[in-house]
């Protein structure tokens, strides 16, 4: 029931009160830094929904959830900006029930809470204004007992409102207990409370007592009042004593109390929703139909309908003028009617009924068509299937774009069986199958969101009625439209459909993606055999008769050919023109003449060869003869199943065919399902026939073998293998695995010889397969190290290393460490450790070795652990492995003294991928150790800390623990993000427990272009990287749904096993995984995927790729960034800044010296004709940042700058000059300038200048550079632009525009317009024309200032980040 007293009080009052606030309102009130900006934006808001309000009496949720969104993501509100929003989540949003408008007003007060927005009680009386006009069941108590607990003290506004609130539950007791705690207190009694009692005394059935308290308000001195009357009537109306309503309207009349629309309103609602419908015609007649009367009553019929009264909201809205125009014609009226309908539930009958009542009387004629589409964007399938059939049975036009919202619908929900009804009953409809339909909505949810198999979508689909050539049509178009030729090229072969020429710009964009000639070809042959005349050609004629002057035949083939050769011109792809001329001949496909010659005319000079010239020839001679496509071949042999190929062989053996062919494939099957006995079977088939076994089948054999551990026969077969083939060679996979077999089984020796002689020719392994060499090999070398035989251990890992299967590395010489180890020759294991430091910078077996030590409690041999390791990985690496190696031998104490380092800094990152680590092990009393020591310890993230600990007790399904996290923060007084209590509150929910929060709605991350991959990528990357996924697998969907839900863990599993299957991932999916763990600071795993992509050739999106070596190089991470070097080819290196990150790396570790030392030495030993690649190697960014950020390395590169001075390569010097000016150290600057001749440099740097400037906001520091690089006799009017507009940019964050106006003055007499920046000038302009001035100059456009900005950019721009 709706508090129905305090309606029409407090929307009267509150429109007077909101439009008053927001009239003294400061439009820049902000109590942080930054509000004068941040503020604007709700500001102009909630003016807008007061504008609408004045106008309708209403506002809608959507408009307040805008608002409070743009709170949220500014993370900050005014005290006044959230009293309006509060305010608006009561009766001025009517559309909505009370329910949903207090759930919004709950969430607003919980994040206002969470945003520590400043409260005061006229928050807390404005919160329980909107509880009783939503009818929200609270405690009054408890609401006054949390007022004393956040130490607010009540007012008599609260104290009014606590009884309105006993009053609605007809609680007198309740409200008499405030009552006389009022008195004590000596608070006014005002109207309110009258109005309040004579609603509580006729919920408690004692409307005597109701009439009474008029008498009881005049002997207080006060008069009955409107509110006072409309109480009294709506008691009534409860009751539905229509006498004694009439009896008051008559006394309100005599004692001239006016009664307005409104009121009555409010008296109509309360009988409607008692159930006395037959006196709310009387009362409707009553109304007086004043002015803003249809607003009122729009109101009025939201509010009924939400409270299950259609039929008395019908006649309030039969009640409403019709406005007409001059002519008498009135426009259509009621959609507002019609959608809340739908809105609020109704039954499809009703909604029908309501709909076809309103196109019979006039009112609307499109009543059905505004239900149905606000069914569609609703969510609402079956009421709009409903209104769908209503519309067909009613001869209207039934559309196809009706029926797309719902497949979406059912697909969303994973019905897909509804989605092949719904095609049903658009077949039955007879509506148009267009291709849009099938390529952008059908096809998409079977065979993409659903994932039904091909053959199963094509058998649901002819069952729902559809012919097969729609259907075949329908995958090509889908499966071009994710860019997946080869398989559009098959559902062509195997349906023989014909293709659509609409599809032909996309079989264009597709094909210059793939480079597939043939697959494309295929498609275009069955675009070209079957032509088809009617409006879906139009357009292609049209196009013909422009490009190839054709008129008879429409020219595909010729048009095709002319789309891609216009695509081409505007990309950089290399072998797509000659492949796809030669594929057409082959297959007879013909252009027109005129075609050929406007061919010509399209191709890039490269492109412009004798053979393709000789290919154009061809195709346009009129002598090719069209190819049909062939039947279907058989699928092939090596891709049938064992059971297939063996029905396949008793076939051709029984009609005495050959069946060689058929075994050698069997043989290979059976191989690979590890089936021994049937292998050998058909193998000895195959010797009887002396069919040569190739090298690729005795690997598999031995393979085979070797998996079974039968290495016998795996020895007797290798040795076939080298008999047969001399040459031969397993690749190094094979053979580790082999060696592997035979230290299990104790043939150490024969091991090592085998590994001897059978290193791979090249020097470098494959790089597909490192990864498993390298994982193999420590497996190895572990079965003989856990022996503690340090002796076979060395001699195994010399083999791998002089035989070339693998380069040195920390992994393989772990197991030595380790046999040291487990031989207890501990002196013998830090000898061997300090070897390979000195001799390689490796610290293999460091964890395990510095464990034994802290267990021991040999603190010299741990300190000489830790002193080497601080040569490898720098000094706060080895201190952070340090503690975490106590926390690990649960040395807490010592953990804690040694984090507690003076001078050692939080590194966040490192014990985050840590915790991550314990966490995935199972390891949760190391995370809880590590949690313990890091407490109170400065700038340590502890809330990433007590993250992965709820995490961890998650995977446990602890929920003591996981909730015990939470108590923990608080004692700390760290505030949980959302993201947290999201995480913590899903978690309780769903193993049965409260949160005893409200648990915030999952965040959201911002909407991100989807990945493109760059035509230039595609050129650098020796396999071109592909954009879309393509042939959908159960694992691959999952993948691709677990990115999108930002799953990352559950992502990693599919993708290893997506890996496994052999299931390609393209590049676009792999880098979204990338961003995603970068962003969760999961380095590890990053790294980890990132050289699995590496390792198999494929390459992530560089902006991606740069995004994780930047993350790596803030953490130090040396040894993990300068292993992708080899992978990455110089182009890739260049455009990701790689030897900037690895530079950064090192001084993030602090081992900058040894950047210094190694660019020396790379100096002294280039010859001259190499200078020019040492100065291209130089890392001018991370340099420049070297020196701002460590100032004891100036003197140390000031040198090394000398040193490349002497041999006439500038950069060092220019970095070491800007650094010198950007600090003000002019003097030393200049000093340097003249020294080395700078001002003959053709391309100096001052970007590491304009960096400082901006960051500083120093104007002096601009007019100084200014002053020195103006004059400069070679920098080029583009580079002085940028110096002059960042200027401009700098006194205008001062607010100076007239100095910004005589920069620009100043720049002018030197350089055109056009040379300067184009967001700077604009920013000034606003500026000058706001103060009132005339802006004297023309902007010229964008476009302008762009070209001319690219010619400058590689050399205006420096500093610390940059490349």
């Amino acid at each position: 029931m709706m508090p129905f007293t305090l309606q029409r009080t407090q929307t009267l009052q509150l429109h007077t009160t909101i439009a008053r606030s927001l009239a003294t309102l400061n439009p820049i009130e902000n109590v942080r830094s930054g509000g004068r900006t941040r503020g604007l934006g709700v500001d102009r808001a909630l003016f807008r929904i007061d504008t609408e309000m004045r106008r309708t009496g209403r506002i809608f949720i959507k408009d307040i959830e805008e608002i409070f969104k743009e709170i949220k993501a500014l993370k900050h509100a005014s005290s006044t900006q959230s009293l309006l929003l509060l305010r608006c989540c009561g009766s001025l949003v009517p559309e909505e029930r009370p329910e949903v408008r207090n759930k919004l007003v709950q969430e607003i007060w919980d994040t206002l809470h969470q945003l520590d927005v400043p409260l005061d009680i006229s928050h807390y009386n404005t919160l329980l204004r909107v509880y009783l006009e939503n009818n929200h069941k609270f405690s009054a108590t408890e609401f006054l007992a949390n007022l004393e607990k956040n130490g607010i003290e009540p007012n008599r506004v609260t104290y009014q409102r606590l009884i309105a609130r006993y009053c609605q539950d007809g609680d007198i007791e309740g409200a008499t207990k405030i009552l006389e705690f009022m008195k004590e207190k000596q608070l006014p009694v005002g109207e309110n409370i009258f109005s309040s009692l004579i609603m509580g005394h006729a919920r408690a059935n004692d409307l005597e007592s109701s009439q009474g308290v008029l008498e009881v308000m005049r002997a207080s001195g006060l008069e009955p009042t409107t509110d006072t009357y409309t109480a009294l009537l709506c008691s009534y109306a409860e009751a539905g004593n229509l006498d004694a309503i009439e009896k008051i309207l008559a006394d309100c009349k005599e004692a001239e109390v006016p009664l307005h629309d409104r009121d009555l309103m409010e008296v109509i609602l309360v009988l409607a929703q008692k159930g006395h419908a037959s006196y709310v015609m009387q009362m409707i007649e009553k109304l007086d139909k004043q002015q803003g009367y249809n607003q009122d009553a729009i109101n009025l019929i939201y509010r009924l309908m939400n409270s299950g009264c259609p039929q008395m909201a019908y006649q309030v809205f039969l009640s409403m003028r019709i406005a007409r125009n001059a002519l008498g014609e009135s426009a259509p009226m009621g959609a507002f009617f019609i959608s809340h309908l739908v809105k609020s539930g109704m039954d499809t009958s009703t909604v029908v009924h309501y709909c076809q009542e309103m196109k019979k009387e006039g009112y609307n004629p499109f009543a059905l068509e505004t239900a149905l589409g606000t069914a569609l964007s609703e969510g609402h399938p079956e009421l709009a299937m409903a209104l769908i059939r209503v519309l067909a049975e009613d001869n209207a036009e039934v559309r196809t774009h009706y029926f797309w919202p719902i497949i979406t619908h059912y697909a969303s929900q994973g019905d897909s069986q509804m989605v092949y009804k719904t095609v049903a009953e658009m077949t039955s409809m007879e509506v148009p199958m267009t291709l849009e339909t099938f390529r952008l909505y059908v096809m998409p949810a079977l065979l993409g969101r659903l994932q039904e198999g091909e053959d199963k979508v094509v058998t649901g689909l002819k069952g729902a009625g559809l012919s097969l050539p729609i259907v075949a049509s329908s995958l090509v178009a889908y499966h071009l439209d994710n860019n997946d030729l080869q398989t559009a090229a098959r559902v062509v072969s195997k349906y023989r459909t014909r293709v659509k020429n609409i599809l032909r710009r996309t079989l264009a964009n597709v094909y210059l993606s793939t480079g597939d000639a043939k697959a494309a070809v295929t498609i275009l042959g069955q675009m070209v055999n079957i032509n088809t005349d009617g409006n879906e050609n139009k357009q292609t004629e049209e196009e013909e008769e422009n490009q190839a002057g054709e008129t008879k035949q429409i020219d595909i083939a010729g048009i095709v050919l002319l789309d891609l050769l216009t695509q081409l011109q505007k990309k950089t792809l290399e072998n797509r023109v000659e492949p796809l001329l030669k594929e057409m001949c082959q297959r007879g496909i013909s252009i027109s003449k005129n075609s050929a010659e406007a061919a010509l005319g399209r191709l890039r000079k490269e492109d412009s060869t004798e053979t393709v010239l000789n290919l154009l020839n061809t195709l346009s001679s009129g002598n090719l003869v069209y190819e049909p496509l062939s039947s279907t071949p058989r699928e092939p042999y090596s891709q049938q199943s064992v059971e297939d190929l063996e029905a396949r062989l008793e076939d051709l053996r029984q009609s005495g065919q050959p069946t060689t062919t058929v075994e050698v494939s069997l043989l290979l099957a059976l191989i690979r399902k590890g089936e021994v006995e049937k292998a050998e079977q058909v193998k000895k088939s195959l010797e009887v026939q002396e069919f040569p076994l190739n090298t690729g089948v005795y690997a598999l054999l031995i393979d085979m073998y070797v998996k079974t551990e039968n290495l016998e026969q795996a020895r007797e077969t290798l040795a076939a293998m080298t008999q047969r083939h001399p040459d031969a060679q397993l690749i190094p996979v094979k053979v580790i695995r082999l060696a592997q077999l035979m230290v299990q089984q104790g043939l150490v020796n024969e091991a090592e010889e085998l590994i001897k002689t059978s290193g791979p020719e090249s020097s470098e392994p494959s790089s597909q397969d490192l990864g498993n060499q390298q994982g193999l090999a420590r497996q190895l070398l572990d079965i003989v190290a856990e022996k503690g035989d340090v002796a076979s251990t060395q001699r195994l890992l010399d083999a791998i290393i002089i035989s070339k299967f693998l380069p040195p590395s920390t992994a393989i010489f772990g197991p030595l460490i380790k046999a040291y180890m487990k031989s207890d020759n501990l002196d013998g294991a830090l000898e061997e450790f300090e070897k390979l430091v000195h001799e390689h910078k490796f610290t293999p077996f460091k964890s395990e070795l510095t464990q034994k030590f802290i267990t021991l409690e040999d603190g010299p041999r741990l300190q000489k652990v830790l002193d080497l390791s601080i040569v490898v990985h720098g000094e706060m690496n080895s201190l952070y492995d340090m503690v975490i190696s106590f926390v690990e031998a649960d040395r807490i104490n010592q953990a804690k003294k040694l984090i507690n380092t003076p001078g050692l800094r939080a590194h966040n990152d490192k014990l985050d991928r840590t915790c991550q680590r314990y966490c995935s092990l199972g390891q949760v009393n190391y995370l809880e150790n590590l949690v313990a020591v890091t407490k109170n310890v400065f700038d340590i993230d502890r809330e990433m800390l007590f993250r992965n600990l709820l995490r961890a007790y998650i995977k446990e399904v602890d929920c003591d623990k996981a909730l015990d996290v939470w108590t923990t923060m608080q004692e700390e007084n760290l505030e949980p993000s959302e993201a947290f209590l999201y995480e913590l509150g899903t978690f309780l929910e769903k193993n049965g427990r409260k949160a005893p929060f409200v648990v915030p709605a999952k965040q959201q991350q911002d909407t991100k272009a989807p990945f493109v991959v760059p035509a230039k990528q595609q050129q650098e990357t020796k396999k071109p990287a592909v954009s879309t996924e393509t042939s959908l697998t159960p694992d691959k969907g999952q993948f691709l749904q677990a990115i999108k839900k930002r799953d990352f863990t559950t992502a990693i599993t599919l993708k290893k096993r997506c890996d496994d299957e052999g299931v390609h991932l393209s590049i676009q999916s792999q880098s979204e995984l990338l961003e995603g763990l970068v962003l969760e600071q999961r380095l590890v795993e990053a790294s980890d995927i990132l050289r699995d992509m590496l390792v198999k050739e494929s390459y992530p999106i560089p902006r991606v790729l740069k995004f994780l070596l930047v993350t790596l190089s803030r953490n130090g991470e040396v040894e993990n960034i300068a292993s992708f070097e080899k992978y990455l080819n110089e182009s890739l290196q260049r455009r990701v800044g790689f030897l900037n990150r690895l530079a950064d790396s090192y001084r993030a570790a602090g081992r900058w010296r040894e950047v210094v030392e190694s660019l020396r030495k790379r100096l002294a030993s280039a010859s001259d004709s190499e200078l020019a690649a040492v100065a291209g190697d130089f890392p001018k960014g991370s340099i420049l940042g070297l020196l701002n950020e460590v100032p004891d390395s100036v003197d140390e590169v000031t040198s090394l700058a000398e040193e490349y001075s002497a041999r006439g390569l500038t950069e060092p010097v220019n970095c070491i000059w800007m650094h010198l000016f950007a600090e003000g150290k002019y003097a030393e600057a200049e000093e340097v300038f003249k020294k080395h001749n700078l001002e003959k440099c053709s391309n100096l740097l001052f970007g590491g200048i304009l960096n400082t400037a901006k960051q500083q906001t120093d104007p002096q520091l601009m007019e100084r550079l200014e002053a020195k690089m103006c004059s400069h006799p070679t920098l080029s009017p583009q580079s002085k632009g940028l110096i002059y507009s960042t200027w401009i940019d700098i006194v205008g964050e001062k607010e100076d525009y007239s100095k910004g106006l005589e920069i620009l003055q100043k720049a002018l007499t030197s350089i055109p317009i056009e040379s300067l920046g184009h967001a700077s000038l604009t920013k000034l302009k606003a500026r000058v024309e706001a103060s009132g001035a005339t802006f004297p100059y023309n902007i010229p456009p964008k476009a302008v200032r762009e070209r001319r900005q690219k010619k400058v950019e590689s050399s205006s721009s420096s500093s610390s980040d940059s490349d």
